[in-house]
């Protein structure tokens, strides 16, 4: 699969009741979910797009995440409470949140990282509870 396949495995996300319904859905499935908060106008979501996510490892390392990507172009209301609600102050922010519906914090993305990097976090992520 290339990376264009990969990036059809996101889903968009429109609000906060939605990322809650759709993490639960992932709970009880015993599956993690990735949120990447993504604004079109982000360079740097961009590059980890490209590096991160376009990575072959990555991508095998994420084959049972849920992948989610709610889209906060437009910063209106609904846009700053979602990321009001994590504590987020801008993008790029990736959440990894465990099959507990609970974000793992000390993992969470902030900026820009290589591939290596990224999977340190996972890393992280899951031996963290």
């Amino acid at each position: 699969a290339g990376q264009g396949d990969f990036m059809d495995r996101f889903e968009g996300v429109v609000d906060l009741g939605e990322l809650e319904t759709k993490v639960d859905k992932a709970s009880a499935n015993g599956q993690w979910t990735l949120v990447d908060f993504y604004p079109d106008w982000c360079i740097s979501c961009k590059v980890i797009e490209k590096e991160v996510f376009g990575n072959s490892e990555v991508q095998q390392a994420l084959g049972n995440f849920q992948l989610l990507r709610p889209d906060v172009t437009k910063n209106d209301t609904t846009d700053r409470a979602l990321m009001q609600q994590f504590g987020i102050i801008g993008p790029p922010t990736i959440l990894l949140i465990g099959p507990d519906g609970r974000e793992r914090r000390a993992a969470r993305v902030v900026g820009e990282l290589s591939a290596d990097e990224f999977m340190q976090h996972l890393s992280r992520a899951k031996s963290a509870l």
